[in-house]
């Protein structure tokens, strides 16, 4: 899968035959709120030629770092909205069962369906068999 960003906490590949886009989150802890703003700025551009709704994204976040302070919390809601609004079907790749609720409380928050899974392959199979549908 063609890589079209890599930083120190992200990397962004886009594989235009599968309709995957997949942004994996490294294990480097951020140094503080205005680097995510940036760095999300950057994946931003970095996908704008995307057609998002014929894309589904595959957000793999096994080797994030624990954080959910309420700093963190209220200064992401907005960006993590913005990056996952207008793909098809989005799914989150977690590694832990704490991940996987607090991923189900943003999808609350920000009114995002996601499927979550420690299972790429379940994750895949869910985006070969439903066809990307708009948001």
């Amino acid at each position: 899968m063609p890589e079209v960003l890599r930083n120190a906490h992200f990397i962004v590949a886009v594989d235009p035959m599968a309709k995957v886009v997949r942004v994996t989150r490294t294990a480097e802890p951020f140094d503080s709120i205005a680097q995510i703003e940036q760095e999300c700025l950057e994946i931003t551009k970095a996908l704008a030629p995307v057609d998002r709704s014929a894309m589904s994204l595959l957000l793999d976040i096994r080797a994030a770092p624990g954080r959910n302070d309420p700093t963190f919390e209220e200064s992401t809601l907005r960006l993590r909205t913005a990056a996952v609004r207008g793909f098809g079907c989005v799914a989150v790749l977690v590694g832990t069962p704490a991940g996987a609720l607090q991923v189900r409380r943003h999808s609350r928050e920000d009114g995002v369906d996601r499927l979550i899974s420690d299972n790429e392959d379940e994750l895949l199979a869910y985006f070969a068999a439903a066809p990307p549908r708009h948001r």
